[in-house]
């Protein structure tokens, strides 16, 4: 946790020059465009600053602790509008180069990634409009500005948080027979585990775990990534309530294996090899790396490999990963398929990818823990809707392994439609949202 920051948002502690937080809202145009300070508080990022080095930098927990506050939401937004009236009214910062570039380069960043993409993408949208034909004359600035308000981002948070929405929608009815439960429309509570409405399972819980591995340790290790998924299990860590829930056998059975023997590689044990617990988490690591699609495909497959000792998971894993980054990246997702048919896939993961899901009736479609399974009925879901909140809903209403075909369902719905499509009571709703979509953020900085 970044103390100064907590001090200055929780204590209202002052500033070196006397502001204090809100005081910052206050400051005549003259202060706020010689006062160079200040920006680094109003709109800390995880960044050092070169200009001042005692300024604030941001950690995914103290990310976290802001984002989730609404004082601290209402300061930023009040912080962006006042920033662009300066703007609006001066025109000095409409040239070549002029340090302001900088500061809008910062807001982008910060509101990006503790309140929205929505509000990072509106403030840009703002400052083009106050620029006009000026905007021409800031190309290398410009270029920042894009890449910091990219829609990627969005399309990384819908990932995300798609997998956790689907994951808890789904969670109430897992292991209810398909037309034995009242359709799914919003959040419910009850379910096997009986957790309250919003709360999700094991399958979110990993994602997390895995995340927040990649990021602190800026890429894969398994053993920092066992010692995660041990913490979750017996901590309840990165749980919805405080307890963990779900696990299934292939996780437990080979967390065993870690906590007795070390074991950073899952072995073959019986005939359940094939569960979709690796792919119900992979999110992450499309996020994460999704510029670079043969990353993706290795990160798919050593995270796979961690719980799960199967081909078939793994190459599922693979599908899933470069589905997502391609999408991620900007490709849309009739495209990508076609890009990965032509790739060379193993039986049964082929016939899966080679499926007409428009001509395929529910009652064909298995929602078992089987990964190929999972994976086909996430495909079907979002191939047969029109909407991500439609393709999750469809998904977990297949009942049986709801909540993980509905995480699956979710992350390529999420990444097709992005973070911004998704329906706002589902965002609001889910338990530990603002944690979720802040992590997301953090993976690729």
């Amino acid at each position: 946790m970044e103390m100064k920051l907590k001090l200055f948002h929780d204590a209202k502690a002052p500033l070196a020059n006397g502001h204090k937080r809100d005081s910052l809202l206050m400051m005549p145009d003259d202060e706020f465009e010689s006062n160079h300070g200040f920006i680094q508080w109003a709109f800390p990022t995880a960044k050092k600053s070169n200009q001042n080095f005692n300024a604030p930098v941001l950690d995914l927990g103290s990310a976290i602790w802001l984002a989730e506050r609404n004082d601290v939401s209402e300061f930023l937004e009040d912080m962006s509008v006042r920033f662009l009236e300066f703007l609006k009214k001066n025109d000095h910062w409409k040239s070549r180069y002029n340090h302001n570039h900088l500061r809008i380069s910062r807001a982008i960043d910060s509101l990006r990634l503790l309140h929205s993409w929505e509000l990072a993408d509106w403030f840009y949208g703002q400052v083009k409009t106050f620029a006009g034909q000026s905007l021409e004359l800031m190309p290398d600035a410009t270029v920042h500005w894009e890449a910091k308000a990219s829609s990627k981002h969005d399309r990384v948070a819908g990932a995300f948080v798609g997998l956790a929405v689907g994951d808890a929608l789904g969670a109430p009815v897992e292991f209810c027979r398909r037309g034995t439960f009242p359709e799914v429309t919003e959040y419910r509570a009850g379910g096997k585990f009986d957790l309250p409405a919003g709360a999700w399972t094991d399958d979110t819980a990993m994602a997390l775990c895995l995340a927040h591995s990649l990021i602190e340790g800026d890429g894969f290790n398994a053993k920092d990534l066992l010692t995660r998924f041990s913490r979750w299990l017996e901590k309840g860590e990165n749980t919805s309530t405080g307890v963990s829930v779900g696990v299934g056998q292939n996780t437990l059975r080979t967390l065993g294996d870690f906590w007795r023997k070390g074991t950073l590689v899952a072995e073959r044990f019986g005939s359940k090899n094939e569960g979709n617990g690796s792919l119900m988490r992979l999110s992450p690591v499309a996020c994460h790396a999704y510029t670079d699609l043969q990353k993706v495909r290795d990160l798919a497959s050593a995270q796979s490999r961690t719980t799960h000792a199967s081909d078939i998971a793994d190459e599922c894993c693979q599908y899933l990963g470069e589905l997502l980054a391609r999408m991620i990246d900007g490709q849309t997702y009739q495209v990508v398929k076609g890009e990965l048919l032509k790739s060379e896939w193993n039986y049964p993961v082929k016939s899966v990818l080679e499926a007409d899901y428009k001509d395929t009736s529910e009652g064909k479609i298995k929602s078992t823990g089987y990964v190929v399974d999972t994976l086909q009925a996430s495909i079907w879901a979002v191939e047969n809707s029109k909407s991500f909140e439609g393709a999750v809903l469809k998904a977990v209403n297949l009942g049986d392994d709801a909540d993980t075909v509905g995480a699956v369902a979710g992350q390529i719905a999420g990444a097709m439609y992005g973070y911004s499509e998704v329906a706002r009571h589902l965002k609001t709703g889910l338990v530990d949202e603002r944690k979720i979509y802040v992590t997301s953020q953090f993976l690729f900085l």
